[in-house]
């Protein structure tokens, strides 16, 4: 079981804690200052953003490494300094990529909103929500991990290493923040495509005896999903970068992956619950925006559940 610590994510508990994806996405523009302030009013206890740095190496927070969907711009974040991307604004109107049915959906607000710095982020809501950091990867400088360590010495300056996590899909970030904080916690995130580059060098090979969510029947790519399950539940991002705690599509999680991971005294979190779109172009699993899918993962005792609708899984999961 997972030790008692101060670090809600981390520390044992009796239901899910139920994660704004990006705040509140279905009232408020993604990674807007309104947005978490909305899911502080709504009482939902915590919230993922995503930070990024800007040319002159300002943490800001927003997810796209390029503006153009979320502002018309065409400019890469990462060309930009605080002072140029502070004038732009977010649009009112926001395509969010496909539905689960493949259906386009662009989602529709009250007005603009403009970007934050992630201290201004931290100043405002850490007091009151507790806060999952992902790093994003960035394209255009893709050797720099500087970001790692600078979004860690915000959370430590402001004293909230024990109201933080910070994940990543590149663990060369995560290394980066524990190298420069080390008692802040740190996760790997798992995306249920990662090992599809593979996919057919696997399926040549014999079924792998590796658990597999039960919605997921065998299929082409079933063994890459199989292997990418064992890699999970193994931890083997523990052992090799030092994390605590994993993210990972919920579509990889089964029964063995979060009894295996709380032996170890690994917290697992599980994203994207009732999604609004797939920004990143993949594909939506159907399961993903039913009842079902909740109870299951509460069943299996993970640590969060990530949603773009957390008004409804706050419902759902008290």
């Amino acid at each position: 079981m997972i030790p008692p610590v101060k670090n809600p994510f981390l520390a044992s508990k009796r239901r899910p804690i139920v994660v704004g994806h990006r705040g509140v996405p279905r009232l408020h523009q993604e990674n807007s200052l309104a947005g978490f302030r909305r899911a502080r009013s709504l009482g939902i206890q915590a919230v993922e953003l995503d930070v990024r740095l800007t040319a002159d190496g300002r943490p800001v927070v927003l997810h796209d490494s390029n503006l153009a969907r979320l502002t018309g711009s065409s400019a890469n974040v990462a060309d930009l300094t605080w002072d140029q991307l502070s004038r732009l604004r977010v649009s009112r109107e926001l395509p969010m990529g496909l539905d689960a049915r493949g259906v386009p959906v662009i989602v529709r607000y009250d007005r603009e909103e403009p970007f934050s710095l992630f201290e201004e982020i931290l100043a405002e809501i850490a007091g009151a929500l507790i806060i999952n950091v992902e790093l994003k990867i960035d394209l255009p400088r893709f050797w720099r991990t500087d970001v790692g360590a600078v979004v860690a010495g915000l959370i430590a300056d402001a004293g909230l290493e024990d109201r933080v996590i910070v994940t990543s899909f590149d663990p060369r970030m995560l290394v980066a923040a524990r190298r420069a904080r080390p008692r802040l916690a740190t996760g790997f995130c798992f995306d249920d495509t990662m090992l599809d580059f593979a996919g057919l060098v696997l399926d040549r090979l014999p079924e792998l005896p590796f658990e597999l969510a039960p919605h997921h029947q065998p299929r082409r790519g079933h063994n890459a999903r199989r292997l990418l399950n064992r890699l999970l539940e193994s931890d083997i991002a523990g052992r090799l970068f030092g994390t605590r705690l994993v993210g990972a599509e919920h579509t990889l999680v089964g029964h063995q992956t979060v009894r295996t991971l709380h032996h170890h005294g690994v917290a697992i979190g599980t994203h994207t619950l009732f999604p609004l779109g797939s920004t990143a172009g993949k594909r939506i699993a159907a399961t993903a925006d039913t009842i079902a899918e909740v109870e299951r993962l509460v069943d299996l005792g993970v640590d969060w559940i990530e949603s773009d609708d957390p008004e409804r899984l706050l419902q759902l999961i008290d």
